[in-house]
């Protein structure tokens, strides 16, 4: 009889485990995002769906993000922002790890919520002016690069995260109060931060250096800076 009783307490205290770790799931998303009271579900459901399936954002993280966004007090318009400009990135295949990390440092600074969807806003149009320019020489996912002896065939998480490196670190120049006068200056702040991610291959981050120009990265700066002046 005892030992009936202790097996049944180890099943019961794994079961117990089991829920605790259960992951979210799409529709655990899509369930807060109705519970928010968005006014654009269907395109919210798309973006994220699509983030899911692509692996650009995680169940896990999604939920989080809104459960977050649910606890603010400001207009459901500003909260519903957030989402749907993430929504939008995901649809236009943009990574945005960026814009996720942006939206839960604001939120948890207290930042209001018309801030944060404008900061976001402005780092997506970086996104996607890096992504264009990138592709531009080529550099998506399944590029085949024969540098030297070595060949290397890209993956999304290479090219997404060199997206998001020589993003934020033109942010970061910008921002910063960098030159913007100085090319190669911006330059050198983009190659060291793709440098220094030891996801991003150094075959990759050296083919980087040697198609983009510095002229081509400062063009990017000069977006971002009038972006900036302009609230």
């Amino acid at each position: 009889m005892r030992w009936l009783i202790s097996v049944a307490l180890v099943f019961g205290l794994l079961g117990g485990f089991g829920g605790a770790l259960a992951q979210p799931t799409p529709e655990d998303v899509y369930k807060c995002f109705a519970e928010l009271g968005v006014s654009d579900l269907q395109t919210l459901q798309a973006g994220f769906a699509k983030g899911f399936s692509d692996k650009r954002i995680t169940p896990d993280t999604a939920l989080r993000l809104c459960q977050r966004l649910k606890q603010s007090s400001a207009p459901i318009s500003l909260r519903e922002g957030v989402l749907q400009i993430i929504a939008r990135a995901l649809l236009e295949e943009l990574p945005v790890t960026m814009l996720v990390d942006k939206a839960f440092e604001g939120l948890t600074k207290g930042v209001p919520l018309d801030v944060i969807n404008d900061d976001l806003l402005k780092r997506k149009m970086t996104l996607s002016e890096v992504k264009t320019l990138l592709a531009s020489k080529g550099i998506t996912i399944n590029l085949t690069i024969r540098f030297g002896p070595v060949t290397l065939t890209l993956t999304l998480e290479a090219v997404d995260t060199a997206i998001t490196e020589a993003a934020g670190a033109l942010e970061d120049y910008v921002r910063g109060g960098g030159k913007l006068d100085d090319p190669n200056a911006i330059k050198s702040a983009v190659q060291l931060r793709l440098a220094r991610n030891p996801l991003i291959p150094q075959t990759l981050t050296a083919y980087i250096e040697q198609v983009v120009s510095a002229a081509e990265w400062a063009q990017i700066a000069q977006n971002i800076a009038k972006r900036l002046k302009n609230p």
